[in-house]
């Protein structure tokens, strides 16, 4: 989650949370009391508060390989020499 959209500082004491979807809302809010007491306890400032949105980019990236071919093609696009592999030992795919 925080990995893509790490949390930012909108205000002085407004931190903007950007989720991916509902659910990561649903579960953050029901953990919000307890990240704002230790993020106020913490830092010492209670006037901390937490914005939630939920980003509506698209993760192109991270599509998915679910046949044999997807991976190979996803695997074969990290790394090159694995063509040259698969055509020297004249391996197929199943």
């Amino acid at each position: 989650m925080y990995k893509n959209h790490p949390p930012q500082l909108l205000q002085a004491n407004t931190l903007l949370i950007k989720l991916r979807n509902n659910t990561q809302e649903h579960e953050l809010n029901k953990e919000r009391s307890t990240i704002l007491s230790y993020l106020r306890r913490h830092l010492k400032n209670a006037g901390i508060s937490l914005n939630l949105e939920i980003s509506q980019e698209e993760d192109k990236t991270a599509q998915k390989a679910f046949t044999v071919a997807d991976k190979y093609k996803a695997m074969a696009e990290k790394n090159p020499a694995l063509a040259m592999f698969r055509k020297q030992f004249n391996l197929d795919l199943e």
